[in-house]
């Protein structure tokens, strides 16, 4: 077994080789998808460009919602934001989503090659380790905010790793080569350190703190990282069906 991991897309980006791409924008992107498709959204298609979206958008029809930020805020003319708040069953349910963001969509076109893909964030924490765990080879991708690493990714990165080598004994066998790059080895240590006993409280008062947080902060959505929080609140896996547009449904 393999685990890489890209602590930033700046990192590079073996997801060919890889079985599965485990992408990761913990605020909010990943937590979005995963709360839509909770919500009863009939599918996601990502967009890295707003101009592309909106295209998009007009070829399928009225049956679609424009969704997305640039800069932790709404776009203009669009339906929703990038707050999993906004995502509601009455709001979402058999809806086709358009989603374009600053960091997540960009993520996940990076990692596009890969043979699958699923979107991890910590709402579908459980669920997401013991779909992959049976994978020989990850890719764990995360997002970051504009170019730089994040501490709320790199810590949901940790997570997913260390749940995958609690289910897997053969990667953990001290003669065996160890699975993890040293960005991997890097993500679980400080998701080891940092949550030793993870709760919803405590990992929220942990996203306070990282770049992301103080970001959603600074423009008015704090209450976002107690959702963004609320570890395996949506047990569902948003999973890549089709390449181009990459479109998530659940899986």
């Amino acid at each position: 077994m393999q685990i890489h991991t890209s602590l930033s897309p700046a990192d590079p980006i073996p997801s060919a080789a890889a079985d599965v791409a485990i992408v990761i924008d913990v605020l909010r992107a990943t937590s979005v998808a995963t709360t839509a498709l909770q919500s009863g959204a009939k599918q996601i298609l990502a967009c890295r460009e707003i101009d592309a979206a909106r295209a998009l958008a007009a070829s399928l029809g009225p049956q679609t919602l424009l969704c997305g930020e640039r800069g932790c805020r709404p776009i203009e003319g669009f339906d929703c934001g990038n707050s999993p708040a906004e995502y509601t069953a009455d709001r979402v349910a058999d809806r086709t989503l358009i989603l374009t963001t600053t960091n997540g969509t960009r993520a996940i076109q990076s990692a596009s090659s890969a043979r699958t893909m699923v979107l991890a964030s910590f709402l579908n924490l459980s669920a997401v380790v013991q779909h992959v765990h049976r994978f020989e080879s990850l890719h764990v991708v995360c997002a970051g905010t504009d170019g730089q690493v994040t501490g709320e990714d790199v810590l949901l990165a940790g997570a997913i790793i260390d749940g995958v080598l609690l289910h897997r004994t053969d990667a953990t066998d001290s003669d065996a080569p160890s699975p993890l790059c040293d960005a991997s080895r890097i993500a679980r240590q400080f998701w080891c350190g940092s949550l030793p006993n993870p709760d919803p409280d405590t990992l929220r008062k942990c996203l306070e703190n990282t770049l992301g947080g103080r970001n959603l902060i600074r423009v008015g959505y704090a209450d976002d990282l107690s959702r963004c929080a609320a570890i395996d609140s949506g047990p569902i896996i948003p999973y890549r069906t089709q390449l181009e547009p990459a479109t998530f449904q659940v899986m």
